[in-house]
C-alpha cells in the first residue's frame, strides 16, 4: 500500500495534482459578492432593503420616461496607457445582483476593478486614478432615496507609492 502511494505521488509533479481551480461559477459569484459589498457599503447601507416589486417596477418605468440620461455603456481602453496596471470592467445589471426589488435607477452599472496586468508587478500598486459618481435611486423602508456611488473609472499604478492596503483597490 505504501509502495503504490509513493508511486503515486512520483508519478505525477506536486505542483499540478494538488491545484484546484475555482469554477467559473464560483468566480462569478464571488465577483458579484464583492460588487454588492462595494455598492452597500457606497450607499452606507447595512443590507438590501426589500419592497413591493410591482410598485417598484411602476416608479421605475415612470422615472425612466421623465429623465433623459446619457447611455451608460462608455468604452475605455482596458490599458490606460500604464502597461503594468489592467482595468476590468463589466457591465453590472441590478436585475443579475438580486437588486431590481430595491434599486429603482440604474438598471446597470459600469463597474471597473483595477488589476495587474503581469505577474511581475505587484497587485497592490495598481488602484484607481478616476472615478465617476453615479446616482442611485432606490427604495427602503423610509421611502424612495436619491443617493450616489463613486466608482472607479480609470486605474494607473504608482510604483513608488506600492502600497498594502486593499483599499486602494476600492471606492472611499
Amino acid at each position: 500500500m505504501l509502495l503504490r502511494l509513493v508511486l503515486l505521488l512520483l508519478a505525477f509533479p506536486l505542483g499540478e495534482m494538488f491545484v484546484l481551480h475555482p469554477s467559473p461559477e464560483d468566480q462569478s459569484h464571488s465577483r458579484e459578492q464583492e460588487i454588492k459589498k462595494i455598492i452597500l457599503k457606497s450607499l452606507h447601507l447595512p443590507k438590501e432593503p426589500s419592497n413591493s416589486l410591482s410598485q417598484l417596477e411602476h416608479l421605475r418605468e415612470s422615472l425612466k420616461n421623465s429623465i433623459h440620461s446619457p447611455p451608460g455603456n462608455s468604452s475605455l481602453p482596458e490599458d490606460s496607457g500604464n502597461s503594468s496596471c489592467c482595468r476590468r470592467s463589466s457591465q453590472v445589471l441590478m436585475k443579475d445582483l438580486g437588486w431590481d426589488g430595491w434599486v429603482v435607477l440604474p438598471e446597470s452599472v459600469a463597474f471597473v476593478q483595477c488589476v495587474s496586468c503581469g505577474s511581475g508587478t505587484s497587485v497592490q500598486c495598481c488602484k484607481p486614478t478616476a472615478h465617476h459618481i453615479v446616482p442611485f435611486v432606490y427604495m427602503d423602508a423610509s421611502g424612495l432615496v436619491l443617493s450616489t456611488v463613486r466608482l472607479p473609472r480609470d486605474c494607473g499604478c504608482d510604483l513608488a507609492e506600492d502600497t498594502l492596503d486593499p483599499a486602494a483597490m476600492s471606492p472611499p
